[in-house]
């Protein structure tokens, strides 16, 4: 049985979790946000989940609480980041902050990280700069190679990086979205699916003598979305290995990168004409019956805004644990002895 937490509740904990791990409060909140907003649009494998493995690579020294993060200018409208072995929503706030202001004065502007960590949804800040009006893109890659190729072996040779774009229409608070990795599903779902005890569809990973895995238990490396999806796959490789200066394969969390990108429309005269076009593209869409890009996250969010964020008991558990290490106490209400009641937190948002 799940447990739900208010979102305010659930944020101001984890905040408490990343200060206690060294981190400054401005980075703690980053990360707390980070995690919340993943769990409030259905994401819950980038959600807060993530937050005990987080806190451990802060423990042992492979992420940096307090980076000395270092800017190269590569002209007016391009910025190269080290960011020291930044948490990755850390690194991904300074880029979508610096590359808007940038594409607000050159009409588009790119900001490449190295040395960052897992940035989580990459859908946030992509949507973050669609909220302020421009078209966003993000590609982070991944820390291991865990993708093998279609027609080859079961060795994993690239890794499931991943891509999101959004683009502002009528409603600058949902913009549409799309957020995809290399691979046909991810860790985290493998994972879920496992502890829900229900199978992996064709397609999605091979099991260590490189046969079709049904039982997620026994995935040992994932697989593209088809040869299509392989292609996107090598080059958005490329894009977030190379172009960045990072490993031009995954090496390991000290050796990933990201790419932010920004385009104003107004700087190319479409500013208004943009959100026309956008309605009229959804509408013919949804008259098919077919949903945009970006609705079922923003529907999730609404409904879990009102409902509170619903917690798998291990992930709970965890939560709670790493909470215990630092000296965090957590909520009251987050352990329910009565299953007959409804579990959600005192504290509101």
């Amino acid at each position: 049985m799940v447990t739900r937490v208010p979102a305010g509740q659930l944020a101001g904990f984890l905040q408490c979790l990343y200060e206690a791990a060294g981190m400054n409060r401005p980075g703690a909140r980053v990360m707390a946000d980070a995690h919340v907003e993943a769990d409030l649009r259905g994401i819950p494998s980038h959600g807060s989940r993530l937050a005990p493995n987080y806190l451990d690579k802060l423990r042992t020294g492979r992420l940096n609480p307090r980076p000395l993060i270092r800017t190269v200018p590569g002209g007016e409208a391009i910025l190269v980041v080290d960011a020291d072995l930044a948490p990755g929503p850390v690194a991904a706030r300074l880029a979508v902050t610096t590359v808007m202001l940038r594409a607000r004065r050159c009409g588009v502007a790119a900001v490449t990280v190295r040395r960052t960590g897992h940035v989580g949804a990459l859908g946030i800040p992509a949507a973050q700069l669609a909220r302020r009006g421009l078209v966003g893109v993000a590609a982070a890659q991944a820390s291991a190679q865990s993708v093998a190729l279609h027609g080859g072996t079961s060795t994993p040779v690239l890794g499931s990086s991943a891509i999101a774009v959004a683009v502002p229409g009528t409603d600058p608070q949902r913009p549409v979205l799309v957020d995809l990795a290399a691979a046909a599903t991810s860790w985290g779902r493998v994972q879920q699916l496992a502890r829900d005890r229900q199978v992996l569809p064709d397609g999605f990973a091979l099991d260590a003598d490189g046969l079709a895995a049904h039982d997620p238990r026994l995935a040992a490396v994932l697989l593209p979305p088809g040869e299509r999806g392989q292609a996107l796959a090598i080059v958005l490789e490329l894009l977030v290995g190379a172009l960045t200066g990072s490993a031009p394969l995954p090496a390991g969390d000290d050796g990933r990168g990201l790419l932010v990108v920004a385009v104003d429309p107004r700087r190319l005269g479409i500013g208004d004409s943009l959100a026309a076009g956008v309605a009229t593209v959804a509408r013919e869409v949804r008259d098919q019956g077919a949903r945009m890009p970006g609705d079922r996250a923003w529907s999730h969010r609404d409904r879990t805004r009102q409902s509170g964020i619903p917690i798998d008991p291990d992930d709970l558990a965890a939560l709670i644990d790493a909470g215990r290490r630092a000296h965090v106490r957590a909520p009251h209400g987050w352990i329910q002895p009565d299953p007959s009641r409804s579990i959600i937190g005192s504290v509101e948002e």
